[in-house]
């Protein structure tokens, strides 16, 4: 059984196209300019030379063209893991290795990183209701399944998960609250 030597990373002109648009899609660091791109040879092989992780989920990839020049993409794991891969054996021979991707038909996705607080929301909405006596503080809905507990100054802002930054809303204040329709003021 052969052993293998090495195994490589490759594009074709049209993985390399839809990469590129995800990743100015995505918002990523580097991209290719698509004039440029567009080019290159449909027939040539755009081998990945090499790779570093740039960020959570992200590898820059350093991309060979067809006048040896590299180019610099950032892509998720995952688009990195789907691309197709040759396998070179220590007897000379080699093989093609086509892999799975997220989704079949050559579907394309977008990947995002979101980033949000972790909450104590079970805690924080049960005081804030029971301070209010499971009342909206703007009308006189009481049925806890319409009741929700909003933190007055947003998490995002530097609010926290004290009852004294709570408010308990009905679920239309609440929205209302939330798109600055309703406003609580200093005074």
């Amino acid at each position: 059984m052969p052993e293998i030597i090495t195994e490589i990373k490759f594009l074709s002109k049209g993985l390399l196209r839809e990469a590129n648009i995800a990743a100015h899609r995505e918002k990523r660091d580097y991209c290719i300019d698509p004039e440029l791109l567009e080019k290159f040879p449909l027939d040539f092989i755009y081998y990945v030379t090499r790779f570093h992780y740039h960020k959570k989920n992200e590898l820059r990839l350093f991309i060979k063209t067809p006048s040896n020049e590299i180019l610099l993409l950032d892509v998720s794991i995952t688009r990195y893991e789907s691309l197709p891969s040759i396998i070179f054996f220590d007897n000379d021979t080699f093989d093609i290795k086509i892999n799975d991707r997220p989704y079949p038909n050559h579907r394309e996705w977008q990947e995002t990183e979101v980033l949000k607080p972790v909450r104590k929301q079970a805690k924080f909405r049960k005081n804030v209701l029971q301070a209010y006596n499971n009342n909206c503080a703007v009308c006189n809905i009481k049925d806890e399944r319409l009741l929700r507990a909003a933190h007055i100054v947003d998490v995002r802002d530097g609010g926290n998960d004290e009852i004294n930054n709570g408010i308990c809303l009905c679920v239309n204040h609440e929205i209302a609250f939330d798109r600055g329709l309703l406003q609580i003021l200093d005074d």
